[in-house]
């Protein structure tokens, strides 16, 4: 027999392994009972504690306790559970009903112990309080609140398993206007964020959602590595369109004296229709100005956006809208009266002028604040330049381009302090279209409206997809009018552009707001060469007015060109305005004193262009004489000194170089210093710097890049070389 028989012929005989005892039965009963709890311990937990109170009200009764001392004890549990749960939950109606249950406990007891528990009111009395506070404690927000949560939990888990997120964990869920935000766990899944947010997640969540895979979209928590954001957006977020209030009579128009400031808030361009939130722009505030740089293609959104900016800025008390549309010209046409000043289709000397107006302002108030950031008011308004099509001005099929680049330059470098702002608009974000990369560089703000390529969304935001923004070239297909404002610290908002695609009903909109109220500083619009003048007269055309107001190419009507534009279309147009044959100034020919008004005007004007001309010399130059100083200037950093002290060094070059190296002293300044303070290309400055030192203006010490400039009275070296 072997020794596991042997065991087994132990435990046979007794047969008691098998016998069922009233013990084991009262602890099978037991354990179930305990799991049944387990399963809801806050509601069956209670009624159980609440159960087995009664009977402990007549053990008190039987050992006599004294009443007296149990009700003592009632209101400072009561007080302690109202403390310990308002804490936990700020629930007034939860605390309340757990520390009414608290504090019933001991007047029970004390109630039991007096009178016993066999008594029908005792008995009755115990079994309603005991039924009113489990039904006031189980249907309390807060265990409601717990069980919504935990029925959230089970179909986040389901929802996890078929999205291929197993391991994750549901940590809060918010509820938003078109659906919920999910915050989720992934540590355990054993995947980053970032390749969760780059992957298809959104895309299968959706698909078992049975919602279009735009209306899913993952994001990464900027606060927790760990961590994503998961918006379901379970209603069409597109449903409804996005009225103007102004043009639907929902907001009431801006009254003199009764109009917001700039400070007072952002321009609303739209609405977020995730959060039902206004789509803001921040063009300025109490930290200075910002630059806004617009991309979108063919049809996406870019004049209807312009005129929601432009209602928002006409509407404020203290700001100046100028407007650049060679292009189309439709900002200038609709808008009329309400632009402080416009260039319309093919306008270009009017486009430079407005962009040397601005550098001339920058110039102004900085010089009056130190570079202070400009505090705006209605006689010192911001200006914000609109530029529609930024290809017709700055790009490389531009006739003045070339000499557009450097003021807008001048304008995105040093405008944002002296509340100098730009707002252009392209089909794309690239040099090709920008000019240069100032504007995309220097833009505190960029709006991308529907693009054709995700690629383009690149050129505009290199880290969107990292930042969890949406692709404007998928993002709502079939809608019109949405944007992605984004602002310089990366921070998002997309929605919907404010309808004003009825242009008739923007007219006359415009016409009601009339011209601006706010006006430059006077001593800074007398700089301004034909500043003054742009309102001179109202202007005709021909045999009557153009309709809407209008005059020329998009040019509002009363805006008069200050002097006769010479266009650039290589046409026979000889740029005079008037459509009887070039013959017209844009003046009623048979009005004599309007005639008279005109000549006035336009000889003050000459008068202003020629003041502080150079005298011509006496001899003329050679242009090979021209060609030799060319190439002398070219070869500056190469040349002899004797050849450099016959270069003359202009003003404008020397004197912010010496002004700086002044202030600098004994510190001296880098070679990239003095290009920033004089705005000039860093080879240019170089050979400049050559020259200067050559007619020993300044010295130099140090190689390549170390090297720095000093006034010889500042020369740390004063004996080297000798």
């Amino acid at each position: 027999m072997t020794r596991r028989d042997t065991r087994r012929e132990h435990r046979l005989p007794t047969g008691r392994q098998h016998e069922i005892t009233a013990g084991r039965v009262a602890l099978n009963v037991a354990k179930a009972y305990g799991r049944w709890v387990r399963r809801s311990p806050d509601t069956r937990g209670l009624a159980t504690a609440l159960v087995a109170l009664y009977p402990a009200g007549g053990v008190a009764h039987l050992a006599g306790t004294d009443p007296l001392l149990l009700g003592a004890l009632g209101a400072p549990a009561g007080l302690a559970a109202w403390v310990g749960t308002y804490k936990a939950h700020r629930s007034a109606r939860y605390s309340a009903t757990v520390a009414a249950t608290a504090a019933g406990v001991p007047v029970w007891l004390a109630t039991a112990a007096h009178y016993g528990i066999t008594h029908m009111p005792v008995l009755v009395g115990y079994t309603t309080a005991a039924a009113l506070a489990w039904s006031g404690y189980t249907w309390s927000d807060v265990l409601t609140q717990r069980r919504a949560w935990k029925t959230q939990q089970a179909e986040w888990d389901t929802l996890a398993a078929t999205a291929g997120l197993d391991g994750s964990r549901l940590v809060a869920v918010e509820d938003t206007r078109l659906g919920q935000r999910f915050r989720i766990d992934i540590r355990a899944t054993g995947r980053t964020a970032r390749q969760l947010t780059r992957g298809d997640l959104g895309e299968r969540i959706a698909a078992t959602l049975a919602l279009p895979a735009e209306r899913v979209r993952v994001t990464i928590d900027p606060k927790h590595a760990g961590q994503i954001f998961i918006l379901v957006q379970t209603r069409d977020p597109w449903a409804e369109p996005v009225p103007h209030p102004a043009l639907t009579g929902g907001a009431a128009e801006p009254v003199a004296g009764r109009c917001r400031s700039v400070l007072d808030g952002p321009f609303v361009l739209g609405l977020d229709p995730d959060t039902g939130h206004d789509l803001e722009l921040v063009v300025f505030d109490r930290a200075g100005g910002r630059h806004t740089l617009i991309v979108a293609a063919t049809g996406g959104g870019k004049t209807t956006l312009y005129h929601n900016v432009v209602e928002q800025a006409t509407a404020r008390t203290d700001v100046l809208v100028w407007a650049i549309d060679l292009g189309k010209g439709t900002i200038p046409t609709i808008w009329g009266h309400a632009l402080d000043a416009s260039a319309g289709i093919d306008e270009y000397d009017r486009a430079l002028a407005i962009l040397t107006w601005a550098t001339i302002v920058i110039k102004e108030r900085s010089r009056a604040t130190g570079g202070r950031n400009h505090t705006p008011s209605p006689t010192a308004p911001v200006i914000l330049i609109l530029i529609d099509e930024m290809d017709t001005l700055l790009g490389m099929d531009s006739p003045i381009g070339h000499k557009a680049k450097p003021l807008v330059e001048d304008i995105v470098r040093r405008g944002r302090s002296a509340g100098v702002l730009l707002a252009a608009a392209g089909q794309r974000g690239t040099v090709q279209h920008t000019g240069s990369k100032d504007p995309h560089a220097n833009a505190g703000n960029k709006i991308v409206l529907r693009v054709n390529r995700a690629s383009e969304m690149g050129n505009v935001i290199p880290d969107w997809e990292i930042q969890g923004m949406p692709n404007m070239a998928t993002y709502a297909q079939g809608v019109k009018g949405v944007a992605l404002i984004v602002d310089a610290e990366n921070t998002w908002r997309a929605g919907r552009v404010r309808d004003m695609s009825d242009l008739d009903a923007v007219q006359a909109l415009a016409a009601r707001r009339g011209r601006p109220t706010a006006t430059l500083e006077p001593d800074i619009a007398a700089l301004l060469p034909g500043y003054l003048e742009r309102h001179r007269i109202p202007a005709t055309i021909g045999h009557g007015t153009v309709g809407h107001g209008t005059v020329g190419h998009g040019a509002p009507a009363g805006r008069l060109v200050p002097l006769p534009r010479h266009d650039h279309d290589g046409g026979g147009n000889d740029g005079r305005a008037g459509g009887d044959g070039g013959h017209g100034w844009g003046v009623d020919p048979g009005d004599e004193q309007a005639i008279d008004r005109l000549a006035k005007g336009l000889v003050a004007e000459v008068e202003a262009k020629l003041a502080g001309m150079p005298t011509p010399p006496d001899r003329p130059t050679s242009l090979a004489d021209l060609v030799a100083a060319k190439a002398a200037f070219d070869a500056a950093e190469d040349n002899d000194a004797d050849t450099n002290r016959t270069l003359d060094v202009p003003d404008h070059i020397a004197r912010p170089i010496l002004t700086l190296l002044a202030e600098r002293g004994a510190d001296g300044a880098s070679p990239a210093d003095l290009v920033k303070a004089t705005g000039k290309g860093e080879s240019t400055v170089r050979r400049w710097l050559a020259i200067m030192r050559d007619h020993d203006l300044i010295v130099s010490r140090g190689s390549t890049r170390a090297t720095r400039y000093y006034l010889p009275e500042h020369d740390p070296e004063p004996d080297h070389g000798k």
